[in-house]
């Protein structure tokens, strides 16, 4: 709250000297100005080849400098402005600058989004709702996406009422489109108020409540009115009025419509409050899930009045007689700051500005300061119009820096009494101001000229100490007398004295908080000398860790319901009552015992500890009670918010501590908070309790998921408080000297029974095994998913974070790092693909790209049939193997179908991919239109086909059909077609096997194997070929050209010998008749099988083993022996021979 003053009268006045304001508050004097004044470009424009450079100084003076801000805008913005007249309509281009870091340029229809923020510019071109009226960028919401926060949401509305929401930018076909529902009143303005969703204001007043909800193809836009922005009587109390007494003489010119819609969380209500500028009055709403509703509805314009007379015109004026503009607000904490503007007819055409501060922690019945600063306007009749152009950033409460800007001039004041002389002047010409914000603590205005621009403060300030800082010196210490404050002289002097190590180390603490360094140094130095090596849980670690626990596990001293268990040398770290601000008081004594560490040189001394079976460096040690302290405070705000369940797991919570208090007066809350290292305990038992009600016949699936809705809110709520913790400065931690090799796993990450990462999996698994499936609304089942979703990417992002450490020492090639890294996938996956189960495809989405699961990405796209969106990751992520994985994943699905089906710019990747997979390549190469290479491979697995004759049989038609399909020369063609046409002859011979053949020997044609020339030749004369005739025998004769000769193992003279024999033992030698040999032993089917070869033109020759050879062979047995035999084979022969005119 701003500090008072006394009130003095502007120079420019015309009343006679101020005097001392009368009232209880005294008032600041009017501020120095400093004015930049029709800014313009310094005849500079947009040049698409020079961007905007950070720290580019366009002027300074002794106060201020205006330079440029950030790095080089994006190409679209910059075209886009370039594209604009210089004469064009400034109603159909503005700009939004969100805290955040996220500008939008609204030109026509046009909508550009882009983060100013980062190095790495990414620019959304978006296109915006049509409209017969102007778009304007106060109609645009950019926030980050409630499922991912990488990624950004943009909500946009028509002047006329029509919204598109796109849940992730960087897909611009991607969005929903809704009417709100105006009934024919004009949009104003959006605002976020996340995660409610957006404020949206009309012109005549009214107030919704904007809600996205849903996920994928089930995202929607709720509209929900909160009524119009003034109070229930306000109407009725003006016309009542005027009634009674008449028409009143007062002038207030306040806009009729809202100029200012602040959103704030608030520190004493649920949910978020919102400040509501419009006409004179000033209004505070409530709003949550549940309700809504107004808190106090102040008419302020009669307030500003009496301090306007007072102050510019001494009391010599009538309120009722000024003309009043009560024209923006900004939000400070429990301040409202207010800007407005006065004018007095009867006095002169002079319009004064103003600056009243409220204290809202109660219904303000007067202004807590008052500031006329001397900028002024004459009055004229189109001033109205450039009043309702002001507008004002307010960024230092401790300095009281506010910038004011209208389309062309930015005022820049100091209401500080220090600073209230400054008046200084930027000028330039033919400069536009697009828009403003705030981001880090800097105004940022947008130009058409320049582009982003920063105006900042250059004069000293008399800051001493920064309880963000833990880097003090002897100077910066100073006493703070709400922190550690429960310690007087005599008692600091005994510590210091005691025997006691421990008393004399904290009496050195205090005494270096009382600016007494130099004592605190020689107790230090004399209690753990420099000689002192540092080493593995010594007595300075375990020291410092003891007092660090003390101080977030203190007991608040100046409470006497702690009376009895206050230990007698304890030193409090807060002398306050409220729960809230002891949790605040700890926070600020441990940053001033680092400080002190550091100070007196402990820090860099410091080494580990012995905890949960591992060594801990004592400053992680200090960090968890950091974390801790910052988790207690967020599970306090969110405590109010879900008070019942709270209340609920605290108790249980207590019982596992088996905490119980001698003093009733004492709550469960108490005891709870105080213990702030044990802080964990309430992760388990929300777990619990929740358990125990879904194993409850008494609770209704209904209330338990409720109950587990709000369990996930405050699971939510906390880990975002650690989350943002971790974010802040790393090195205030760290020790720079300190080299651990150990592996360390941080206090959310341990997984014993009842640690915290154990309880979140358990939570991931209630929600998506009890929460969800159990849901019976949308709204609901939407929470949980965005609920989830928190849950998954504090456990991937630890546990990612926690593989990337190990690799960073150098662990990468070792076994553990390949089993942590094995374990995180595994995680990975079990934790994102219930997304895909409840079909929450987007949030699926955001996750895999975050985490890099690319099993999720592919899984998602074939689900979805999205292969454009496939196809974009592969592009996202070629770098990565995304490509590579697709692959093998159709493979493994056998979807091989897909995997050949790809565009034209994954074919390099494909064919590097199938030349380790040769069965498939030939697909990509008829895709290709590489015919005579497809027929190569397809030759070449028919030859290598094993399993499956069938296979092999359309292989090689394949191959021959892509050979004469390819257009080579007839040679080429010839080659391929030939050996082919051998392998087929051997497919036929095998399909040719007699039924029998094959029921004997089980083989199904279907399923059949490949069999070798000389297995098929084996079951042609053997003995399950029962029923041979001379033609089976002779395709035997013929599989045996396709028996490789050069093959050692195989005698294909042997194996002719012995199919010859096979043929000669079908027939009963014996028993034929001698008379005559030649009729005897035609029938035969060894004779049969010569006359069949002879009638087809085989050369007998050849064909025939000699007769000797044949006689003697063993596989005849006694037969060979037998005179009629050899009669009967030998006149065979020379019948032959005779025949064939062999001598």
């Amino acid at each position: 709250m701003l500090a008072p003053h006394v009130f003095k009268r502007p120079k420019s006045s015309p009343a006679p000297p101020a005097k001392s304001f009368r009232h209880n508050q005294s008032h600041r004097r009017s501020s120095g100005v400093q004015q930049i004044s029709r800014l313009s470009g310094l005849n500079q424009s947009f040049n698409t080849s020079v961007g905007l450079h950070r720290s580019q100084i366009i002027q300074e003076n002794e106060h201020f400098t205006l330079e440029r801000y950030g790095s080089t805008l994006p190409v679209l913005v910059t075209e886009a402005i370039i594209m604009l007249d210089d004469d064009a309509d400034d109603t159909k281009c503005s700009v939004r600058i969100e805290s955040a870091g996220w500008a939008c340029l609204v030109v026509a229809r046009k909508l550009f989004v882009w983060r100013f923020k980062t190095e790495h510019l990414q620019c959304y071109e978006l296109t915006l709702p049509s409209s017969n009226l102007n778009h304007h960028a106060r109609l645009v919401a950019v926030f980050p996406n409630v499922t991912n926060t990488a990624l950004v949401s943009v909500m946009a509305m028509s002047p006329e009422g029509v919204i598109r929401y796109w849940s992730n930018a960087a897909h611009e076909e991607s969005y929903i489109e809704i009417n709100a529902g105006l009934q024919g009143h004009e949009g104003h303005s959006l605002t976020q108020a996340l995660p409610l969703g957006c404020i949206l204001t009309t012109t005549t007043n009214a107030l919704y409540l904007m809600t996205p909800i849903g996920s994928g193809r089930q995202l929607s836009v709720t509209c929900r009115s909160l009524g119009t922005s003034q109070g229930m009587l306000a109407g009725i109390g003006r016309r009542m009025s005027s009634f009674m007494f008449g028409s009143s003489a007062s002038h207030s010119n306040s806009f009729s419509s809202i100029e200012r819609v602040h959103v704030s969380d608030g520190n004493n209500v649920d949910g978020k409050m919102l400040h509501v500028l419009t006409g004179v009055h000033l209004q505070v709403w409530s709003i949550s899930d549940d309700e809504q509703k107004i808190l106090f509805d102040v008419n302020i314009d009669k307030i500003f009045r009496d301090y306007m007379c007072e102050v510019i015109w001494e009391d010599e004026c009538d309120p009722v007689d000024l003309h009043t503009w009560m024209i923006d607000l900004q939000v400070n904490g429990d301040d409202v700051m207010i800007m407005a503007a006065c004018w007095n007819l009867d006095i002169s055409s002079t319009i004064y500005f103003v600056f009243g501060s409220l204290d809202m922690r109660g219904v303000p019945q007067s202004l807590s300061s008052f500031t006329v600063i001397k900028h002024t306007a004459i009055y004229n009749e189109g001033i109205e119009k450039k009043l309702a152009q002001y507008r004002f950033l307010f960024l230092d409460a401790a300095l009281s820096l506010a910038y004011v800007h209208t389309s062309d001039t930015i005022l820049c004041l100091s209401v500080s009494e220090a600073n209230q002389e400054m008046e200084n002047t930027f000028k330039h010409t033919n400069e536009k101001i697009l828009g403003a914000g705030c981001c880090d603590g800097q105004a940022i205005f947008f130009t058409k000229a320049h582009g982003l621009l920063t105006i900042t403060a250059t004069f000293e300030n008399d800051f001493t100490f920064d309880l963000t800082s833990l880097t003090v010196n002897e100077s910066a210490w100073k006493d703070e007398s709400a922190i550690l404050s429960t310690v007087g002289p005599e008692q600091l002097l005994d510590m210091s004295m005691s025997t006691d190590d421990n008393q004399r180390i904290k009496a050195a603490f205090l005494l270096c908080m009382r600016k007494n360094i130099k004592d605190a140094q020689a107790i230090v130095d004399e209690v753990l000398p420099s000689s002192i090596l540092p080493g593995h849980d010594c007595f300075l670690d375990r020291l410092v860790v003891s007092l660090s626990r003390q101080l977030v596990d203190d007991f608040p001293a100046s409470d006497p319901r702690w009376a009895e268990s206050v230990p007698k040398d304890m030193v409090s770290a807060s002398s306050s009552l409220i729960l809230h601000h002891q949790l605040e008081d700890k926070i600020k004594a441990l940053q001033y015992f680092i400080a002190f560490l550091k100070t007196v040189g402990l820090w860099n001394r410091m080494h580990s500890i012995a905890a949960d079976e591992q060594r801990v460096p004592t400053c992680r040690v200090l960090r968890e009670h950091a974390e801790k302290l910052a988790a207690a405070v967020a599970l306090c705000e969110l405590h109010r918010v879900h008070s019942a369940v709270v209340d609920s797991v605290i108790k249980t919570a207590l019982t596992k501590r088996s905490a119980v208090s001698s003093n009733s007066a004492l709550t469960p809350q108490d005891l709870f908070y105080r213990e702030v290292s044990k802080l964990d305990d309430i992760f388990w038992a929300l777990v619990q309790t929740e358990q125990n009600l879904i194993q409850s016949d008494s609770v209704t699936h209904i209330d338990a998921v409720t109950f587990l809705s709000k369990a996930n809110s405050v699971f939510e709520g906390v880990l975002r408080a650690i989350s943002v913790f971790r974010q802040g400065p790393k090195d205030e931690f760290e020790q720079p000297t300190l080299q651990l090799q150990e592996e360390y796993v941080t206090w959310t990450a341990c997984k014993h029974k009842t640690g915290l990462k154990t309880m979140l999996l358990a939570q991931h698994s209630l929600t998506v095994q009890h929460g969800i499936p159990e849901c019976i609304d949308r709204h609901t089942r939407a929470t949980l998913i965005c609920q989830l979703v928190s849950l998954t990417e504090f456990l991937l992002t630890e546990e990612s974070e926690r593989v990337d450490s190990v690799k960073t020492r150098g662990g990468d090639g070792s076994e553990r790092y390949a089993d942590m890294v094995k374990a995180y996938e595994k995680d990975r996956y079990r934790l994102i693909q219930p997304f895909l189960q409840f079909e929450a495809y987007v949030e699926a989405a955001a996750l895999a790209e975050k985490y890099l699961d690319f099993r999720i990405l592919t899984q998602m796209c074939d689900d979805t049939d999205n292969r454009e969106k496939l196809e974009h990751y592969m592009k996202l992520f070629s770098n990565k193997g995304f490509p590579q994985f697709v692959f093998n994943w159709y493979l493994s699905e056998g979807k091989q179908a897909k995997l050949m089906n790809q565009s034209m710019s994954q074919h390099r990747e494909l064919t590097a991919f199938l030349q380790s997979h040769y069965n498939l390549s030939w697909l990509h190469q008829i895709n290709m239109h590489d015919f005579i290479g497809a027929a190569e491979v397809l030759k070449s697995l028919g030859q290598q086909e094993e399993s499956n004759l069938a296979k092999r049989k359309t292989f090689l038609s394949l191959a021959k059909l892509s050979a004469l399909a390819s257009g080579e020369s007839e040679e080429t063609v010839k080659q391929i077609t030939e050996e082919v046409n051998l392998e087929q002859e051997i497919v036929l011979h095998q399909e040719s096997l007699p039924h029998d053949v094959l029921v004997a020997e089980g083989l199904d044609t279907e399923y059949m194997p490949v069999l070798s020339p000389e297995e098929l030749v084996d079951l042609y004369i053997g003995e399950s070929n029962s029923a041979a005739t001379e033609y089976d025998f002779r395709k035997a004769l013929d599989l045996l050209v396709f028996i490789d000769k050069s093959d050692s193992e195989t005698d294909v003279e042997s194996l002719k010998l012995k199919i010859w024999c096979a043929v000669i033992l079908r027939d009963s030698w014996t028993d034929m008749d001698t008379d005559d040999p030649l009729e005897k032993s035609k029938d035969t089917l060894f004779y049969k099988t010569i006359e069949h070869a002879f009638y087809d033109g085989v050369d007998i020759k050849d064909y025939l083993p000699s007769v000797q050879e044949l006689l003697s062979c063993e596989q005849l047995g006694d037969l060979r022996h037998n005179p009629s035999f050899k009669y009967l084979v030998k006149v065979g022969y020379q019948h032959i021979q005779t025949i064939l005119g062999i001598d």
